[in-house]
Parts: C-alpha cells; sequence; structure tokens
C-alpha cells in the first residue's frame, strides 16, 4: 500500500471527516475525550465536538493530528501535539503521579489517537502512523512523547471495539517504555526523542 502522511491541515476538514465518520466511536468523540476536562465536555454535544475539532485542525500551531492517504483516499488519523493542550490528560491523577515528564513543558507531545477504517486495517498503517508522528513530534522540537495504548495481553489479546489508542507492542518497536498502567487495559508509555 503506497501512503503519504500528512497534517491534517493539509490533508483538508473533509479528509479528516471520512476518517472519523468511519467509526462509531470516533463519530462521538471527535477526538475531543483527550483535549478536554470532563466538566467541559459534558457541555458539548457531537456536533460541538466536531465543530472543535474541525476549528483546532485548521487554525492550531504546531498543527493537531495527521492523515494517511492511500491513492487519494484517507486511510488513517492520528492525534498527536503538544500534551499541554490535553487537559483531559494532564488532569489525570495516574499521568500526573506517573509521568516522568513536567506536566507544563511545551516540548512534550502525546500520541493519543490512531484511528484507522475497517477497510485499512491489517496493512500497517497504524504502525506507519506512528512511526510519522514521532517524526513529526521532533521536527516540531519535543524532547519527549508519551502515549497511552491498550495492552493487549491484559485483555486475553483481544481489543475493544473502536479502540483508537494504539498497541503497547506496536509503541514499544518505536522505543516507547511502559512507565505505568492505567484504567482499561491502557499503559502510560513514554521515549525521548533522538
Amino acid at each position: 500500500m503506497s501512503l503519504d502522511i500528512v497534517p491534517a491541515a493539509v490533508a483538508g476538514r473533509a479528509a479528516v471527516e471520512a476518517v472519523l465518520l468511519d467509526e462509531a466511536t470516533s463519530r462521538d468523540c471527535w477526538c475531543q475525550f483527550h483535549v478536554l476536562p470532563n466538566a467541559e465536555w459534558r457541555d458539548t454535544t457531537r456536533e460541538s465536538r466536531r465543530d472543535l475539532l474541525v476549528e483546532q485542525v485548521e487554525s492550531l500551531e504546531p498543527p493537531r493530528g495527521l492523515i494517511a492517504v492511500s491513492d487519494g483516499e484517507p486511510v488513517g488519523w492520528c492525534g498527536v501535539e503538544p500534551r499541554v493542550r490535553l487537559r483531559h490528560v494532564t488532569s489525570s491523577r495516574l499521568v500526573v503521579k506517573e509521568s516522568p515528564f513536567a506536566l507544563d513543558d511545551p516540548n512534550i507531545w502525546a500520541v493519543y489517537c490512531i484511528l484507522v477504517p475497517r477497510s485499512a486495517r491489517r496493512q500497517g498503517v497504524a504502525d506507519r502512523m506512528l512511526g510519522a508522528a514521532i517524526d513529526h513530534a521532533e521536527a516540531y522540537g519535543a524532547t519527549g512523547i508519551e502515549g497511552y495504548p491498550i495492552d493487549a495481553s491484559k485483555r486475553g489479546g483481544t481489543l475493544p471495539a473502536g479502540f483508537s489508542t494504539g498497541t503497547l507492542s506496536m509503541f514499544e518497536r518505536h522505543g516507547f517504555s511502559a512507565v505505568a498502567s492505567l484504567p482499561s487495559a491502557r499503559t502510560l508509555v513514554t521515549r525521548t526523542t533522538s
């Protein structure tokens, strides 16, 4: 599969929406779960979260998120950006306690969502997106990167429907180390940049 991975702002709104509309959980979240604190999340609707994502993709610098494109078709979304923007993450007691990185450091980035539509799965898209996310973060000066992938071994080798955090084994292949267990079989992982 030929694959180009570009900032979501370059790919455009239609490409972002095409990927996120493919999966029921992403149609509801619009990649706001990690961004908004719980109180703000409760005050939003599916439509307002969609509008927020479009605004964030079009306006934030450094850019928010990457899109994978194969033969002109969008086949993946990766949420990657400075962790200080992810207010739900930085208010998590476990992340606050276990992360080796200072919470207010703007040079710490997070890879918090890797979503691949069913039709493009099992072709290495997620793995290549994670590699591109690392490169993207480093290009913008990241000194460390954090992730929150699923540890499939804690789920009997199966993954939950609609999961979009990537797998622990994939992150480990890209040089991340497990730091702490998180709820729902997720793991806090980190790596320093090269």
